[in-house]
């Protein structure tokens, strides 16, 4: 009982399902977790403490994500990346990219803000860097555009957009992980080893084209699966 309460915990204190990109979809929304959190009875110091871990996740995920959208930098490059990160989380979102090519263009996303927050720490600066970042991001977003389908094009049975955003919100997961190193490398390694296997059996069920109401069933028990192994990986 107590391991179904947290799962039904963490599902309902990831947003909202409707909206389409990735922060919406997955991410915490204000207070939503505190405010569910305060509803739940305390059943053992152990079960406050998983709480306790999640929540403080939580919001660690959601900084990390103002990160990735170039929070702290001028605005003209936050701009930049807020909208390169916004296009690839759609995209993956939408079934208008593989996950794999999504994985690749949120790679080279990292690395270009990595490099930008080099730069901004630097005490003499190339005044020109600024500039060549966001031609970068422009080329990579127009690359997207060239290599992704537009929604029309997307076989409406086969899009599954809540699975593709739990995908996109635990990638970017164990991305934060290895960061900061939070998680552990056994941790991390589970974690990218059920994800792998999920998109294995998405991949699957949807190879002829089509996604039937079973197989979707199916999928979706595969995603739940996911789910609570995850939150278990967490509160270790």
């Amino acid at each position: 009982m107590r391991s179904a309460t947290l799962f039904l915990a963490v599902v309902f204190a990831v947003g909202s399902l409707e909206a389409g990109r990735y922060h919406d979809v997955s991410r915490t929304d204000g207070n939503t977790l505190n405010d569910l959190v305060r509803e739940l009875p305390i059943l053992s110091p152990s079960w406050e403490r998983q709480l306790r871990q999640l929540s403080a996740i939580q919001e660690q995920l959601y900084l990390f994500e103002r990160e990735m959208r170039g929070e702290g930098l001028y605005q003209p490059l936050a701009q930049a990346f807020s909208i390169h990160y916004d296009a690839i989380v759609n995209a993956m979102v939408e079934d208008r990219i593989t996950e794999e090519y999504g994985r690749d263009l949120l790679s080279v996303h990292r690395q270009l803000l990595a490099r930008t927050h080099e730069w901004s720490l630097k005490r003499i600066r190339d005044e020109d860097f600024p500039e060549q970042v966001i031609k970068n991001l422009h080329y990579f977003l127009r690359e997207l555009e060239e290599n992704s389908l537009p929604l029309f094009e997307v076989n409406p049975c086969l899009r599954t957009p809540m699975v593709n955003g739990y995908q996109v919100w635990l990638g970017e997961l164990v991305a934060w992980g290895c960061e900061c190193g939070r998680l552990s490398p056994g941790a991390r390694g589970r974690l990218q080893h059920g994800l792998e296997q999920l998109e294995r059996f998405e991949f699957y069920y949807k190879r002829d084209g089509i996604l039937n109401h079973v197989e979707r069933e199916l999928l979706h028990e595969r995603f739940l699966n996911l789910t609570r192994d995850t939150v278990e990986i967490l509160v270790r």
